[in-house]
């Protein structure tokens, strides 16, 4: 029932194709190499990121940070469309990839928005304000990286459920993000666990519900299409 689900929840956001996604230990994972390494990407880096940053930085990173982040996203975005074009053949290693930098992108621009709106006192100091911890940081989705492209087979089931988990975080993250846009939910809690968290949890929830259900029935209708 789990692996069901876990599958259908794969059909709503990528098109699935066996080719195109990654087989580990004689399972297949339930998106494709770029969609898991955008997704995994995201949380991964907010885990490092919560790791990290203790002191509530809500500003974004330096300039030239900004810069290499823009060439993670257009990375994945170029991947595809020149090979969509054919203007170079791509494979499910670089695919996976520049799906990771992008989402690593994503994630390094919305955290600290999420740290300035959801603190009470939110810090104004840029995050990876040190070159150091930025380098520490790159090397550490790099092993990560770089295990994943070993497809080591002990590991098949913990990418499997990885890539599901991944793809609920995503969305989950993002909408708590809107959620605090919200002036009312907007800089009231003093620490990272607190009550201020239940309610925008809750509807970051739902909203993750009703996106998912009609990213599916979109998917859904283009096939019997």
């Amino acid at each position: 029932m789990l692996d069901l689900v876990i599958e259908i929840l794969g059909f709503s956001v990528c098109h699935q194709i066996t080719a195109r996604s990654f087989s580990i230990g004689g399972v297949i994972l339930p998106v494709c190499a770029r969609c898991f390494g955008i997704y995994t990407g995201f949380f991964i880096s907010a885990l490092l990121l919560f790791i990290f940053f203790r002191k509530k930085q809500g500003d974004l990173p330096p300039a030239y940070i900004l810069i290499i982040l823009v060439a993670f996203f257009l990375s994945t975005v170029f991947d595809g469309i020149s090979s969509y074009l054919g203007l170079y053949q791509t494979n499910n290693n670089i695919r996976f990839i520049t799906g990771f930098l992008c989402g690593t992108a994503i994630m390094i621009v919305i955290y600290p928005v999420f740290i300035f709106q959801y603190y009470k006192k939110p810090g104004n100091e840029k995050i990876f304000k040190r070159p150091v911890t930025f380098v520490t940081f790159l090397i550490l989705i790099a092993v990560f990286i770089v295990i994943t492209l070993l497809r080591l087979e002990f590991l098949k089931y913990v990418y499997y459920y990885l890539s599901a988990f991944s793809i609920l975080f995503t969305f989950f993250f993002i909408n708590l993000t809107m959620m605090y846009l919200i002036p009312s939910f907007s800089q009231r809690s003093g620490r990272l666990f607190s009550k201020y968290l239940v309610i925008p949890s809750i509807l970051a929830l739902v909203l993750m519900g009703i996106e998912l259900f009609i990213a599916y029935k979109l998917h859904e209708l283009t096939y019997m299409l």
